[in-house]
C-alpha cells in the first residue's frame, strides 16, 4: 500500500493464518438415511452427560425423567434436544412449486410466525413445550437443554425453568505482538443483483486497498490483514438457472 508522493509510504501488515479445522473434518464417516440424525444423537449423548452433572446443584429435589416417563402434574427435569417448529420454514417443495408456477409466491420478510413453537425430543419420544420461560424466538433447532416443568392435561410440558450447558472452557490465546491487526468480515454484497450499487462496492475496495481518506484512514487500512466474505456475495439472475447451466458454470 502506498500513499501518493515520494516520501510517505505505508506497508500493509502481515499475519500468518493457520487452519485449525482439522479436528472437525469428517474423514471416514458417511451420513446416509435420515440426514444428520447421527450427529444429533452424538451431540445429545455428550451434552446430556454434562447436564446430568449440573442438575444436582440446579434442582436437587427433582427427579430426571425421559419424555416417555412424564406424568401429568408431576414436576421433574427432562433433558433433550430442542426442535423449533416453524410455520414459514422454507421447503424444497415450495421452491419447486415456485419454479413451475406462473404466479410468483409471496416471499416473507422473515421466517418467524406467531404460531411457532418448540418441541423437546430424546430417544423415547418428543413433547411440545409451553410456558413463558422458553420463547421460540430465543432458540434454534439442535440445542440440548435441561427443562424443569410438568406435563399438563393438554399433553404439553409446561416449562418452569431452563438450564443449558453453557460455553466450554475458553483457552486464552497469547498475543505475539502489541500492534493492531484487523480482519474485515463482509456479507450481503449481492453482486449481479438489480439492487446492488457498484459505487458502494468500489468504495469498499478502495477503502481496503488504501485509496480513500487521509493518512490516518489509510494507516488503519494498512492494518487489515485478511478479508472474509461471509455470504450472499453474488446473486445469479433467474434466467441463468433456466437451462443455461453452461453459462452458470462459466460464471462460477
Amino acid at each position: 500500500m502506498e500513499i501518493d508522493g515520494e516520501e510517505a509510504r505505508l506497508q500493509r501488515k502481515q499475519a500468518t493464518y493457520i487452519f485449525l479445522d482439522e479436528p472437525f473434518e469428517i474423514q471416514k464417516e458417511t451420513y446416509r438415511g435420515q440426514q444428520y440424525s447421527q450427529i444429533y444423537f452424538a451431540r445429545l449423548h455428550l451434552m446430556r452427560a454434562l447436564l446430568y452433572s449440573l442438575v444436582p446443584n440446579w434442582k436437587p429435589h427433582l427427579p430426571i425423567c425421559t419424555v416417555l416417563e412424564l406424568e401429568e402434574g408431576r414436576e421433574c427435569v427432562i433433558i433433550g434436544t430442542l426442535y423449533k417448529h416453524m410455520k414459514l420454514k422454507p421447503s424444497i417443495l415450495d421452491e419447486y412449486s415456485k419454479e413451475r408456477s406462473t404466479t410468483p409466491l409471496v416471499k416473507p420478510h422473515n421466517f418467524m410466525h406467531p404460531d411457532d413453537h418448540l418441541v423437546l425430543e430424546d430417544e423415547s419420544g418428543r413433547v411440545k413445550l409451553g410456558g413463558a420461560e422458553l420463547l421460540p424466538s430465543a432458540y434454534v433447532t439442535g440445542i440440548v437443554v435441561a427443562l424443569h416443568g410438568k406435563e399438563t392435561s393438554a399433553g404439553e410440558f409446561l416449562v418452569l425453568d431452563v438450564l443449558d450447558a453453557g460455553l466450554a472452557p475458553q483457552k486464552e490465546l497469547p498475543l505475539n505482538s502489541g500492534e493492531d491487526k484487523y480482519v474485515v468480515l463482509v456479507s450481503g454484497l449481492n453482486v449481479g443483483s438489480g439492487t446492488s450499487n457498484p459505487l458502494q462496492f468500489q468504495l469498499l475496495v478502495d477503502h481496503i486497498t488504501g485509496h480513500l481518506g487521509d493518512e490516518k484512514e489509510q494507516g488503519i487500512a494498512a492494518e487489515i490483514v485478511h478479508v472474509v466474505i461471509a455470504g450472499n456475495s453474488i446473486e445469479i439472475p433467474r434466467g441463468l438457472l433456466n437451462g443455461q447451466v453452461a453459462n452458470l458454470l462459466i460464471l462460477l
